[in-house]
């Protein structure tokens, strides 16, 4: 290992910029104690070379113009051309090149372990049933549509949703069959509403929906109205139509406050106003 380095931030050249020079990136971009100073391949539409480009990573289709540029430096060699590797030792010494199979089997270790980690995120973040956001990535959402929303001066919707006639289900058929109900009712909420909104799941039976950059109130309450016309369909469950409806409370920032803590709790007060009002509807609070 490079002594100028010692201590201080260690600099990697990467040769070979497919899914191995993607993952390396992906892995030490971030990290203090990593500078990344090149990336290195013949093919200039290599994977990692567009990356690097986002992320002002030098790159380089030509090794001994990558050496001169970023030397003293670790070299990892991840192509599957060994003289590569004996060019780069015979240029910076042996200790100064990582190839052969102790790069590929750090190229794996690293793939396997961002592929963990980001199926650790994920569930981290969204609900193991329907797979949609759970509360914790709800509240992100929301909180970054709010700061869109001032910036931009925009309205946005919250919606939150209880199921009506749910536990009479799942106490009659069963808790495999609930599941499935919420599963399908996550599949039409979502029919409902765009790409950019966000659709999630807080426990239980209730769901809340954030509406972004929307134009009307009106257009919030066309949503919610789309919604409870989705829901009231009858869902097949062990051979038998099954209905059930949904109440939803409606807030509107900012009419209705500027914060995500408050827009949920007047979103959730005027749920169990639908609720007092027989249900399978929608309502505001003015």
């Amino acid at each position: 290992m490079l002594t100028e380095n010692s201590g201080i931030t260690q600099k990697i050249l990467i040769i070979g910029a497919g899914r191995g020079g993607s993952a390396m990136i992906d892995l030490f971009l971030d990290d203090p104690m990593i500078r990344m100073v090149g990336i290195v391949d013949t093919n200039p539409s290599a994977p990692a070379i567009d990356i690097a480009r986002k992320n002002s990573i030098p790159t380089f289709t030509n090794l001994d113009e990558a050496l001169v540029a970023c030397c003293p430096c670790l070299v990892l060699n991840l192509s599957a051309d060994e003289g590569v590797t004996t060019y780069v030792a015979s240029k910076l010494g042996s200790n100064n090149v990582v190839g052969g199979f102790q790069a590929r089997f750090l190229w794996k270790l690293i793939t396997r372990l961002k592929n963990t980690n980001e199926q650790v995120l994920h569930l981290a973040h969204h609900d193991a049933l329907t797979g949609i956001p759970n509360r914790l990535l709800f509240y992100d959402r929301l909180n970054q549509a709010l700061a869109r929303a001032r910036r931009d001066k925009e309205l946005t919707g919250v919606l939150f949703l209880d199921l009506d006639g749910f536990k009479l289900i799942n106490d009659t058929y069963g808790h495999d069959a609930g599941d499935l109900l919420l599963q399908e009712v996550t599949k039409r909420i979502k029919a409902c509403v765009r790409d950019s909104d966000t659709v999630a799941r807080m426990g239980g039976d209730e769901f809340t929906v954030i509406l972004c950059n929307v134009e009307t109130a009106e257009s919030i309450n066309l949503v919610a109205r789309k919604i409870i016309d989705a829901i009231a369909t009858p869902v097949l469950l062990n051979g038998k139509n099954c209905s059930v409806g949904t109440s939803i409370g409606i807030s509107c920032y900012p009419k209705h406050g500027e914060t995500s803590d408050l827009l949920i709790k007047v979103a959730d007060t005027a749920m169990y106003l639908a609720k007092q009002s027989g249900k399978n509807c929608f309502r505001t609070i003015d």
